[in-house]
């Protein structure tokens, strides 16, 4: 797990839970979700149906507007306060830093321009907003990871294909796919318990700061000149 060519790295970065402090659905879903999206949620977590699945349940249960659902983000999505110096840290190394996530480019580009962080990659399930409903499409989609629309693993690949070191951090369900293709991972959370359950080298992390905090004692991972 280290990096013979520091300069040749990636950060690669889940977005619910891991850039933002909780989930940016649940707010979607609790301000105007129907009853039955607790159920699809719960059947998400048993690996019962696909992430695409659950969403599409959940939006179809929704009343609101693109606009009334961008006015509760502006409310109540936070990010976490050290994302910014994460961000600030991979450009002064010129390391790629792009999120990966199998929630929605929509959302996720919103909040982030939000707060001023546009131009990031982003890779993540489609939404398109119709007259009369929506409609969800998965450009990352692979059948390697049939519960997601966003396949971690190919994504990963790609990168690395590219010759990059690849440094993943994450908190979830749909991050346990990314774990084996990774160089390091930043586990937060439930990505953490599977990482110890299941015997795979992780950083427990609290949040981002904790990653910027322990990147320096990673053996060969820092730039030298740069502590």
């Amino acid at each position: 797990m280290t990096a013979s060519n520091p300069r040749n790295l990636a950060v690669l970065c889940d977005f619910d839970g891991t850039v933002t402090i909780g989930q940016v659905l649940d707010i979607l879903y609790n301000n105007f979700a129907g009853p039955c999206c607790c159920e699809l949620i719960q059947r998400w977590v048993r690996g019962e149906i696909s992430t695409v699945e659950e969403i599409e349940g959940c939006f179809a249960s929704m009343q609101a507007t693109q606009a009334e659902m961008e006015a509760a983000l502006d409310r109540e999505a936070q990010l976490d306060p050290a994302f910014s110096d994460l961000v600030q840290f991979c450009r002064q190394r010129s390391y790629p830093l792009a999120i990966v996530s199998d929630g929605l480019q929509w959302y996720i580009e919103y909040v982030l321009n939000k707060f001023g962080f546009s131009g990031l990659p982003v890779y993540a399930n489609q939404i398109e907003f119709l007259p009369d409903g929506f409609r969800i499409t998965m450009p990352w989609y692979d059948p390697e990871t049939p519960k997601r629309g966003v396949s971690k693993p190919a994504i990963l690949r790609r990168y690395r294909k590219e010759g990059y070191v690849i440094v993943f951090i994450g908190d979830g369900l749909s991050d346990i796919e990314a774990v084996p293709f990774a160089d390091i991972v930043f586990a937060h959370q439930t990505l953490w318990e599977y990482c110890q359950e299941n015997g795979f080298p992780a950083i427990k992390i609290r949040g981002l700061a904790d990653v910027l905090a322990d990147w320096t004692v990673i053996a060969g991972l820092a730039d030298p000149g740069h502590d």
